[in-house]
């Protein structure tokens, strides 16, 4: 036992018995009642661990987990244990009226002590105490931080968001601030015109560790589920300090709450894409729908579709930063997830080839991805045409808007409300252009070919041509295509995109 108030660390055993806190000791094995308690950390995160140093008693309102059997209570009880923290203590009569049985059990598991703590009882009273007996008269500084640290989580809550928090992160640390994003986006700086080496953080931003110094800036990654999705940067700040540690987590959590935002805005336009695609919204109701959610009809839209082989899981955080594809004011364009396919709807001003090797680099980590790109077409209908132009090329495998791309059978057999008109005339469109600006007959050729069930004699006395001339316009409608008329398959998509064209 210690023979001092101050000068020591507090012991579990020491807090335990501490009456006016009331604490109530659900899984404390005796063996570990004289485990030191160097410090007191309060979180909300879902995984803290990459944020602690050990020897902490962690404390927590349990807000992460509504559902007490939710599977992340043991994953949050494994991660803390494994960096060596001393005990867990969550608040009972908030968040939760009783302790899980699920973290009971986890920490039963892991060798976790764990303790409850009385709705009567407050977070920073049990932080003050800890304070208070290691360190004495340093307790005003040490509130201090503990002050910062309310500060910077209030800055967080405000309508402010990312911007407040760095506002007050400046503050304390009297130097200028910023957050940028794993693939270069300044997502917030405080001050706003301050420059940041952006490049050579994006240079080295595989192998930066936490404190590193860049043209003069220090750098602190960002991890969210041991994965780096930022970077924090301050001017003339060296060796992390606590409240810096601190100031991370909040980062993590601020952009972990706006993915969740960017996903659930993706599934639900995707939602709105795969009925109109299917054909089970009108128009007209379509049109609102996606105007709503940020697609603009002012004029022709594209979509770039990219599937990737990997758990539909992974999508829902990949892309990290997919709504800054492309540099700002190079065109509007709006994200959508679709089942496992990642869809963008972009305006004609869109640079594609960039936006889709952006979109090729934000997925191909998770595995093989193919990239289809459909070509411009005014209005809602001109969306539906483009998505299925894309889906071709993407089957296709070919990332380029080609005008064959288009499978009518395969389209019909997926019973798809399909405009047989308009698709027909778009994989027949490179042969329609050139006949009427060659004043040639190749659609004519090709119509009269297949009615003949493809016998050039036939074929070439009703055209009344050589024999000669018809395979020359034969060989030309497979240079223009990219198709080849010995295919069977090529042969029934263009023979169904004649009659759709005939039927209108």
């Amino acid at each position: 036992m210690k023979q001092s108030r101050f000068g020591s660390y507090a012991t579990l055993r020491a807090l335990l018995s501490e009456r006016s806190l009331n604490l109530e000791p659900v899984h404390v094995p005796e063996y570990l009642l004289d485990r030191s308690i160097r410090w007191v950390t309060v979180t909300e995160m879902v995984d803290p661990a990459p944020y602690l140093l050990g020897d902490e008693l962690i404390l927590t309102l349990g807000s992460a987990w509504e559902d007490p059997e939710s599977p992340d209570i043991e994953r949050f009880i494994q991660r803390i244990s494994s960096v060596g923290v001393t005990a867990v203590g969550i608040a009972v009569g908030l968040s939760h009226e009783t302790v899980p049985q699920r973290m009971i059990d986890a920490a039963s598991q892991y060798g976790l002590p764990l303790i409850a703590v009385p709705f009567t009882t407050t977070l920073r009273s049990i932080g003050e105490y800890i304070v208070d007996y290691t360190l004495g008269d340093k307790f005003a500084a040490v509130q201090s931080t503990l002050q910062a640290h309310t500060d910077l989580t209030e800055a967080l809550t405000s309508r402010l968001g990312m911007e407040g928090l760095l506002s007050r992160l400046r503050r304390l640390l009297e130097v200028p601030v910023a957050v940028v994003d794993y693939w270069g986006t300044l997502v917030a700086s405080q001050p706003a015109s301050t420059p940041w080496p952006m490049d050579e953080i994006i240079a080295r931003r595989t192998s930066i560790s936490s404190g590193d110094t860049i043209d003069g800036v220090t750098v602190y990654p960002v991890l969210i589920s041991d994965q780096r999705v930022a970077f924090v940067c301050t001017q003339g700040v060296g060796a992390a300090p606590e409240i810096m540690r601190f100031a991370l987590g909040l980062v993590a959590l601020e952009l972990s709450r706006r993915q969740a935002e960017q996903h659930g805005r993706r599934e639900l336009l995707g939602q709105v894409i795969s009925d109109y695609i299917q054909g089970d919204l009108a128009d007209y109701e379509a049109q609102r729908r996606l105007s709503r959610a940020g697609v603009s009809f002012d004029g022709p839209n594209r979509v770039v579709l990219a599937h990737v082989q990997c758990a539909p899981r992974l999508l829902e955080d990949i892309p990290w930063n997919v709504e800054t594809l492309v540099p700002s004011g190079a065109g509007e364009y709006a994200v959508a997830l679709v089942d496992d396919v990642v869809a963008v709807m972009c305006s004609e001003e869109v640079p594609v080839d960039d936006l889709a090797q952006a979109l090729h680099r934000h997925l191909d980590r998770l595995g093989e991805t193919r990239i289809g790109i459909g070509s411009p077409y005014p209005g809602v209908a001109g969306l539906r045409l483009s998505w299925l132009e894309a889906q071709g090329s993407m089957r296709s495998g070919i990332a380029s808007s080609s005008r064959g791309s288009m499978h009518l059978p395969r389209l019909m057999l997926a019973s798809l409300k399909v405009p047989l008109k308009s698709v027909g005339e778009q994989i027949l469109k490179v042969l329609l252009d050139y006949d009427r600006e060659n004043d040639a007959q190749l659609v004519q050729t090709l119509q009269v070919y297949l009615d003949c069930d493809c016998q050039s004699a036939d074929a070439a006395q009703r055209l009344f041509v050589h024999r000669n001339t018809l395979r020359y316009r034969l060989r030309l409608i497979e240079k223009l295509t990219g198709c080849d008329l010995n295919s069977f398959e090529d042969l029934v998509n263009f023979y169904l995109a004649v009659r759709a064209m005939e039927m209108g």
